[in-house]
């Protein structure tokens, strides 16, 4: 049975799992079978993923390999193709190999925009940690999103980054010193969903009532989402992983394929409290928000 290599960088996250669920699924129905391996992600991630994708390919059995959040380039794109063999990112801007992806810096526009038209002028961005080593440039997509969206709706100078790692707990934190300010936002955008849950359970801790006090959106459409009654731009793992190896496989010829993302309105976002023009301006906090969307 011949096998697809594939490189993630981890096992049990509700992401990678579904999209490793869609990738088994069609890889099946050609009759083969995936060879996943997990790569813990750090500064040397890359380079490993890239020196294991060369081994896996030379392997007759390997008809190819699908790194997913891993972003190869310059030699180490040469090296992988070396083999003849195909090779498909999932994730990521589309670079020297095909990739299937979202177009992060639109879907977080989107996000944002529903949050203005809403009627909320004062919307804090909970980023991902400039430090996430697993971040291929989700986070400076989405904050560059988030920033033109706030700058075309003439809101620069009441935007608001704030850091955290992709994590429930760790959002949780980070929100809970968001909403405790005296001049907190009437509405917060963050990342993905396990940070938006994080946001609701700060406003819970600090007895703010959502929608009423504060509007969460998120990006994803986690298991949990629904159940929270959070608004977001849901995705699909599942069909993310199923496109790679349709790639791979050759039953598409796009290098660069944008899945579709849909807005789901559920209890978490309504119109702010009180008058809009009353609420106090903050000024952009520069340095930070440079740093993440500088790219890497």
């Amino acid at each position: 049975m011949a096998t697809v290599s594939v490189a993630i960088p981890y096992a049990s996250k509700w992401y990678f799992e579904a999209a490793l669920r869609g990738m088994r699924a069609a890889a099946a129905e050609d009759g083969h079978e995936l060879d996943v391996w997990v790569e813990a992600p750090g500064p040397a991630a890359r380079a490993a993923v890239a020196t294991l994708i060369e081994q896996h390919l030379a392997d007759s059995a390997c008809i190819g390999a699908i790194a997913v959040h891993f972003r190869l380039h310059g030699d180490q794109v040469g090296r992988v193709l070396r083999s003849g063999k195909p090779v498909v990112l999932v994730g990521g801007r589309p670079d020297e190999l095909p990739v299937v992806r979202l177009d992060d810096v639109e879907v977080a526009r989107r996000a944002v925009q529903h949050l203005i038209d809403l009627g909320h002028r004062d919307i804090a961005h909970l980023a991902g940690a400039v430090t996430d080593p697993d971040d291929i440039t989700i986070r400076a997509d989405r904050v560059r999103g988030y920033s033109e969206a706030m700058r075309d709706a003439g809101l620069e100078m009441q935007a608001s980054v704030r850091a955290s790692a992709f994590d429930v707990g760790e959002a949780t934190s980070a929100a809970l010193r968001l909403l405790s300010a005296d001049e907190r936002p009437t509405a917060v955008f963050a990342a993905v969903d396990e940070m938006a849950l994080g946001v609701l359970d700060a406003a819970r801790t600090l007895g703010l009532a959502v929608p009423r006090d504060l509007s969460v959106i998120g990006i994803d459409d986690h298991d949990d989402s629904a159940a929270a009654g959070l608004t977001t731009m849901r995705q699909s793992p599942e069909a993310v992983g199923r496109a790679a190896v349709a790639r791979l496989l050759g039953r598409t010829d796009v290098d660069d394929q944008v899945m579709d993302v849909e807005l789901v309105v559920r209890t978490s976002t309504a119109p702010p409290p009180g008058p809009v023009a009353a609420r106090p301006q903050r000024g952009l906090k520069r340095g930070l928000l440079d740093r993440l969307v500088r790219r890497r």
